[in-house]
């Protein structure tokens, strides 16, 4: 049952995002979709979490930010939606749907998890800040939040801005707290060291 629904979850939302995502959508795309999905999978395994559980946390990822065809205001609302109505309509049981819709909402930042899937779902949508890719994911991330907000931002704010938000971050899992926690400190030095270049040359 499991492999076959995901498989089907994932054909669905698949197509909506690759036919339906804006081209500015350079972060929030199939491919951070697809991240989310692989690091709730490792992160849940590393959290020893039941066969349901781990279903339900994929089918959450794989949903959680396709709110972003849309609008990036509320879109996690608009995302549980598009879960809620396409997991009706597989007659999935209406407990579980609860629980999928909960996920999504948890993403919603500042993050506020409530229970242990929850948590898996935050610390797999922000596992960027603890991987080696984090540079990466980052300058796709301002490309798009500099075409939303309207204006490009210099190095000094954009660093700033990373910075304050990496530090106020909290990983939840014991998993990611183990895994993650080291190369997130070297991803806030290096920041930082940025930062100091940009303000050498300034002086």
């Amino acid at each position: 049952m499991h492999k076959h629904f995901l498989m089907k979850v994932e054909e669905y939302v698949r197509f909506i995002l690759e036919t339906r995502t804006p081209s500015q959508n350079g972060y929030h795309n199939l491919a951070h979709t697809k991240d989310v999905v692989e690091s709730c999978v490792e992160i849940g395994i590393g959290e020893k979490v039941s066969p349901d559980d781990l279903e339900m946390i994929q089918i959450a990822a794989w949903f959680h930010d396709l709110g972003y065809i849309e609008k990036t205001e509320g879109h996690e609302e608009l995302s549980a939606m598009f879960a809620s109505n396409f997991l009706t309509e597989e007659h999935f049981p209406n407990d579980r749907i609860e629980t999928v819709i909960c996920c999504i909402l948890s993403t919603r930042v500042p993050q506020n998890p409530m229970n242990n899937l929850e948590k898996i779902i935050c610390d797999a949508d922000l596992s960027h800040f603890g991987r080696k890719t984090f540079f990466e994911w980052n300058n796709k991330f301002r490309v798009e939040y500099e075409h939303y907000s309207h204006r490009r931002l210099t190095e000094y704010e954009w660093i700033t801005k990373t910075i304050d938000f990496v530090t106020r971050h909290n990983f939840f899992t014991d998993y990611a707290l183990q895994n993650f926690s080291t190369q997130k400190k070297e991803n806030l030095r290096q920041l930082q060291l940025q930062l100091e270049h940009v303000l050498d040359q300034t002086k």
